[in-house]
């Protein structure tokens, strides 16, 4: 089928709230149907938002032609270039580029392009006019959009009329042979340039500075610092405080931004984007889970999701609105990012159980718009008097913060009349209009008691620490932790899939949270226990303060219960506070709860007893094999003060949400700036031999042992990179047929469960490896042990390990010896590749203007050393190739001198990060791989734990074995005896990984190669 769309971009000013916010040189695609009705709606509301100014986004079906005639509109020349699409790249590329025709357009003319449809999904559409991330670009501007393509012989309604529709970011989605779903586009979008009401920078009322960036969902925000505003002046809730009602719509009504309506039940998609241009965010969905891959049902279960800009997801939603339990209530989505989310960037999705046909008012009076039933689902029922249903039920006062819950605080109030008749028949504490745990006949019952707590947190060996930790704790374990007999970490409580669980939650803050160096004095008065993952009311257990739900958070010295319903194994769920979490989650406020399979217990791994909670437990189960259970929590904006009491990396201002404090894992931190040693010498740092073993976890098994590392982020802006070395897992732990991976981007609030055997005893190096990450401490070790130790128990379904014949290793102050190649695990008859491979000083050049890094360091072959020096062969990392079955052997020398190194005084400042001080550059070098096979105590290419010396110095040598066991693809290979003074500086290079018989030849004369960027590759089949 061929689909026409005339689309214009033109100049309009975009309002993203009710405040008056707004874009003075915003920039939107329209359908020309639509640009004098936008233009007379904004010109007549200058200060409001109106609703056709929002991100293009049109539809189409799989296999459909479709035409685009563009019309430029705005002053610069300007395209329509679409991601995902098939189109002829010269005509219909929306662009600029090489040597094709320019395909953009004129101010006031216009183009056709044409563009054919080949799958279902999202195909985003943006500018390649004038991409620039200034204030000036088209794209930081709101030029963007999507098209949604659909299955073949779909059409597409108005949620609220039910008549045809054009374009819009939420649609209802039919077809003859599958269900009707809605259809909710959502597009993530950063750093607009913004102006309040008076033309002014927006300002933070509290602090009087400018406020975080731009933070928005489809040209809409709602930051919490307008809404405070309103408090402060008297407008609304004189008693409240600000964070803890940020999204109360019954102390400010609904936010400006998107409210995706629907009914409990209905099937539904989101159509997630990034827009933006900066960075990356976290949608993050209460209540409702989804595959990571729709098209797979052996994918992995997420409730949230990193996305950074120009990318996109379909979010297909298990079980629909209300998820399993069939909830009903506000569902925030946000960003997860905690300045962002507290700069407006989130959103509401109302789940309704009454029909909504225009007779109804919000609470406020404001009219609820009709909302069309989906045509292949039974109507819900019509409100009436008794039954108005949500959320006309709930008791509250208009200008006040929502009321607490019925029946769930210690000592609260019961139902009222209009509760009663909402009320499920089996209502109770914690699951008063949903009742989760129904879902499981006789389902296991498992109770927790919990307590928040303030406590002085000790992150490492030199002091550094937060005066003002806050911690969730057991209360059987209160005592022992506030005493010091317990050393504290994020709470992990464990559970079997189809476990109910009740948490008795009570907060033991104080009312106030005093001021420093980087937050100011303020009154954290509520706080809650909120989980991801699992199932649960979302009116009364959200521990969270939604829309018009109820505000289910406690107030000093109460006590509320939850109820949560754990239906199937679903990795690690992530625990936090919700009223207050920009002030207090960086402070320590998270944890989890590890779902296991039915039937499992969990062990204390040092004495074999049964336990509930633990970051470091072991697993045992009658019919899969037990397995060892590690939880790492990193951390960032971590509030750390000196030994001296010095703040660590304060903000410019108290308040101020600019990247302040540090990072640790755990509330540790091992910073290599204190591991130097005697010598001085960078290439020991992470080795326990010289320096002691890092106070960051050390995740204990023996060799063979299977273990599960559970990796989620705690707080609160950054993102992270977890890196396993010398152990992988598959990509998607359900699916067999995955890939295999050792490497994961990790954003706050995602939860990754990696399933990894550890072959041979030794220390693994487990690390969150940006370089800042690193130096600032986020580091560990995996240490599995070949002999019995006592402080930890075997797997029952295991041999038992040998009894210990030989001491353990301490730390002496001195380098371990050097390693001694032990054979790689591969069959005798293995083809082995031999790469002899130097590291050396050239400048490298980096573009055809002169610019260079005249320090640069790199990695070569001993053949090719003296023509790179000559300038007859050009510069480019190591690039070596070797098929499945192949042995590597790599021969390494360092021809590094440290009068080559640019600042002798030891301080290298760039890339900067936090916390800098002296770590002069090591003269050793080593080559580290990625996800082929190697014995870690030998050939890593790192010096780690109590694994002997693997790092060369001028004028030695040394060798590694590695095993191509699989055909992996690109391997990492890098430097890791000195990561701040070496890799920033060239000293990386990868491995290719082909399949067995693989042919790598030359472009230019065909003949093999075994180390290039460019190759034809001559497969066996």
């Amino acid at each position: 089928m061929k689909r026409f769309y005339h689309v214009v971009a033109i100049d309009i000013r975009i309002v993203l709230n009710t405040f008056g916010d707004h874009n003075e040189h915003g920039k939107i695609y329209i359908l020309k149907e639509n640009v004098d009705k936008v233009r007379k709606a904004v010109e007549k509301n200058p200060f409001t938002p109106v609703d056709l100014v929002e991100p293009l986004c049109i539809r189409a079906n799989k296999g459909d032609t479709i035409e685009i005639l563009f019309e430029n509109q705005i002053k610069t020349s300007a395209g329509m270039h679409f991601q995902e699409a098939d189109y002829d790249v010269l005509n219909s590329d929306g662009a600029n580029v090489g040597f094709n025709p320019n395909t953009l357009v004129k101010p006031g003319e216009q183009i056709l392009y044409r563009l054919t449809a080949n799958h279902e999904g999202i195909y985003f559409f943006s500018d390649l006019g004038d991409p620039d991330s200034s204030d000036d670009g088209t794209n930081i501007n709101g030029l963007f959009g999507a098209l949604f393509v659909q299955k073949m012989g779909s059409t597409w309604t108005d949620p609220v009329t039910g008549g045809p529709l054009n374009s819009g970011a939420i649609a209802d989605v039919h077809h003859p042979f599958a269900p009707s779903f809605r259809e909710f586009g959502f597009i993530f979008h950063d750093e607009m340039p913004t102006q309040d009401i008076t033309g002014n920078r927006p300002l933070d009322p509290v602090t009087n500075q400018e406020r975080e960036s731009t933070h928005a969902i489809n040209y809409r925000y709602e930051p919490l610092q307008n809404r405070k505003k309103l408090i402060e002046e008297g407008v609304v809730c004189p008693d409240c405080e600000g964070e803890e009602v940020h999204h109360d719509s019954w102390v400010f009504g609904d936010p400006a931004t998107p409210i995706y309506r629907g009914y409990k039940g209905d099937p539904v998609k989101f159509r997630l984007v990034h827009g933006g241009v900066k960075e990356t965010h976290v949608f993050h969905y209460h209540v409702h889970t989804w595959f990571r891959d729709p098209q797979n049902t052996e994918s992995n279960i997420f409730d949230a999701q990193a996305i950074s800009p120009q990318n996109w997801y379909t979010i297909d939603v298990l079980y629909g609105l209300g998820s399993l339990q069939e909830a009903i209530g506000d569902a925030i989505i946000h960003c997860h990012l905690y300045p962002h989310f507290g700069v407006g960037m989130w959103a509401l999705n109302r789940i309704f159980d009454t029909l909504q046909d225009g007779s109804q008012c919000y609470p406020n009076g404001i009219p609820i718009k009709p909302l069309q039933p989906l045509p292949d689902r039974p109507a819900p029922p019509r409100p009436t008097k008794e039954r108005p249903g949500f959320p006309n039920f709930i008791p509250g006062k208009v200008g006040c913060k929502a009321p607490r819950p019925p029946l769930g605080i210690v000592g609260g109030r019961g139902l009222t009349e209009l509760e009663r008749n909402a009320a499920v028949p089996t209502a109770r504490p914690g699951a008063v209009f949903t009742d989760p745990c129904i879902i499981e006949e006789n389902p296991i019952v498992q109770e927790f008691n919990v307590s928040l707590i303030e406590l002085p947190l000790v992150y490492n060996r030199e002091g550094w620490n937060d005066p003002k930790g806050r911690i969730y704790v057991l209360d059987e374990d209160l005592d022992d932790i506030l005493a010091g007999r317990k050393e504290p970490e994020p709470l992990v409580i464990h559970m079997n899939a189809g476990t109910c669980l009740s948490v008795n939650f009570t907060n033991r803050l104080n009312e106030v949270a005093g001021g420093d160096a980087f937050q100011l004095v303020t009154r954290t008065y509520e706080v809650g226990f909120h989980v991801h993952f699992v199932k649960f009311d979302v009116l009364v257990s959200d521990a969270a303060n939604v829309g018009w739900n109820y505000d289910s958070s406690v107030l000093p010295g109460e006590t509320i219960r939850y109820e949560f319903f754990a239906d199937t194994e679903l990795k690690a769920w992530f625990l936090h506070d919700h009223l207050f979490p920009n002030y207090h989650q960086q402070h320590g406020v998270f944890g989890s709860g590890n779902v296991h399979a039915r039937f499992s217990k969990v062990l204390d791994s040092k004495t074999g007893e049964e336990v509930q909670s633990g970051a470091q437990v072991t697993v045992t189960h009658p019919l899969i094999p037990d397995y060892r259970d590690f939880s790492l929590f990193v951390q960032d904006f971590t509030l750390l003060f000196d030994k001296n009491g010095c703040p660590l990396e304060p903000p410019e201002f108290p308040g101020s949400e600019d990247d302040p404090g540090l990072f640790a894992v755990n509330y540790k931190n091992e910073p290599l700036q204190f591991r130097l040693g005697e010598d001085c010498d960078p290439a020991y740092s992470f080795s326990s031999f010289v320096n002691g073993d890092p106070v960051t976890p050390i995740l204990n098994c023996y060799e063979g042992d299977p273990i599960r590392i559970r990796v989620l982020q705690g707080s609160q802006e950054e993102s992270h990179s977890f890196n396993m070395h010398g152990l992988r897992w598959k990509a998607e732990r359900p699916d067999s047929e995955t890939s295999f991976v050792c490497q994961e981007h990790i954003g706050i609030s995602e939860s990754f469960t990696f399933e990894l055997a550890v072959p041979n005893s030794g220390d693994y190096l487990w690390t969150f490896e940006t370089e800042e990450d690193l130096w600032n401490g986020c580091w560990g070790l995996v240490r599995a042990f070949d002999e019995e130790v006592d402080f930890l128990i075997p797997l029952p379904d295991r041999p038992d390990p040998p009894k210990r014949t030989k001491d353990l290793p301490v730390c002496t102050g001195k380098p371990p010896e050097k390693a001694k190649l032990v054979e790689v695990d591969a069959p005798p008859n293995a083809p082995v590749k031999r790469f002899d491979i130097v590291a050396f000083h050239i400048p490298i050049p980096y573009s055809k203007w002169g610019e260079k890094d005249p320090f640069g360091i790199i990695f070569a072959l001993r053949k090719d050393v003296k023509a790179i020096l000559a300038g007859k062969k050009k510069i480019q990392p190591l690039i070596i190739r070797a098929n499945q079955g192949d042995v590597v052997e790599i021969n390494l020398e360092s021809r590094l001198e440290f009068d080559q190194f640019p600042f002798p005084d030891g301080i290298w400042p760039y890339p900067p990060v936090k916390e800098q001080a002296f770590y002069p550059p090591s003269v050793r070098i080593s080559l580290h791989p990625q996800l082929i096979q190697y014995d870690v105590k030998s050939s890593a290419g790192e010096t780690v734990g109590f694994n002997p010396d693997q790092t060369v110095g001028p004028g030695e040598k040394i060798t590694y074995r590695w095993y191509v066991d699989l055909p992996v693809g690109a391997c990492g290979l890098w430097d890791m005896a000195d990561i701040r003074n070496h890799r920033s500086l060239g000293t990386f290079g990868m491995l290719i990984a082909e399949p067995r018989g693989t042919q790598t030849l030359s472009q230019k004369t065909l003949k093999p190669v075994i180390t290039t960027d460019r190759a034809i590759i001559k497969q066996p089949f």
